[in-house]
């Protein structure tokens, strides 16, 4: 039911994923920091999760994706189909994508469906499935209705939808939304906190999502993280929830200290 994004020990060295394994998670989740350049790091980790039980349920590695031409289409490709073989090899089964976040009059909205219709299509020999997020400052993708929207217009069993508890916790996007999107078209749940009651302006929501967000239950959203969850269990949604933060604290906390808050939150539940 539960998955845990590796930041949360500080790195994807075999010792931090031992200390999620015997915490009773079973699935981890990376992102584009934990694909060094150097392939013994994937070997090293690779090795481990195949001696120990452990699964790498998704990878946030693909940002800023989609829409331009030229060379930069070319390397949006390039760097998309080095991902993609890399997950394979670690035998990850989701590659979470983000739309741009900039206009530009090189980036054209009809070429973003058709590069993620060919970056669905590409992973398919791999094995992996996309996940698109929406992100309320993309000026192409603002919200989980023109993602949803985009998603069904493409059509494929290979894409669907990483949906996050802050973009509808920092108002960016009313949660009744959330009723209208099938289970089925939902591959991944981001969980994750902050401490304030909203974000008070754009800047302030990008700051928070990218430096500020808690672990589920150490800031001010756990009540409606927990009934977001409850629904969507109940609507049968059969994904993973992933506990996500990306505050400095956990930098510098004892990896044991975040997984002990990590299991208070998740101990509500009836499984992980």
């Amino acid at each position: 039911m539960f998955s845990i994004s590796a930041s949360l020990v500080n790195s994807t060295h075999p010792e931090s994923l031992k200390l999620i394994r015997d915490a009773g998670f079973t699935t981890i989740d990376l992102s584009h920091h934990d694909f060094g350049a150097d392939v013994r790091d994937i070997d090293q980790i690779r090795e481990f999760i195949q001696n120990h039980d452990i699964k790498i349920g998704s990878s946030s590695g693909l940002r800023e994706f989609g829409g331009n031409n030229s060379h930069i289409h070319e390397y949006d490709m390039d760097l998309a189909k080095s991902y993609i073989k890399t997950m394979n090899r670690l035998g990850c089964e989701l590659l979470i994508v983000t739309p741009p976040t900039i206009r530009s009059r090189n980036i054209q909205a009809e070429r973003i469906k058709e590069d993620l219709q060919a970056l669905a299509n590409l992973a398919i020999p791999y094995k992996v499935k996309i996940g698109l997020k929406a992100l309320s400052w993309s000026p192409y993708i603002g919200s989980y209705q023109e993602a949803l929207s985009l998603v069904d217009e493409i059509n494929s069993p290979n894409l669907g939808l990483v949906l996050d508890t802050f973009h509808f916790f920092s108002e960016s996007e009313d949660l009744s939304v959330v009723a209208s999107i099938p289970t089925s078209r939902i591959f991944l749940v981001q969980c994750s906190d902050f401490a304030s009651s909203m974000t008070y302006s754009l800047e302030d929501q990008i700051e928070t999502y990218h430096h500020k967000r808690l672990i589920p239950g150490q800031g001010f959203h756990e009540l409606g993280i927990q009934s977001l969850i409850t629904e969507l269990n109940q609507r049968q949604y059969k994904g993973l929830f992933s506990i996500f933060a990306n505050d400095q604290q956990y930098q510098l906390l004892d990896p044991y200290e975040s997984l002990k808050q990590v299991l208070a939150f998740t101990s509500k539940f009836t499984t992980r």
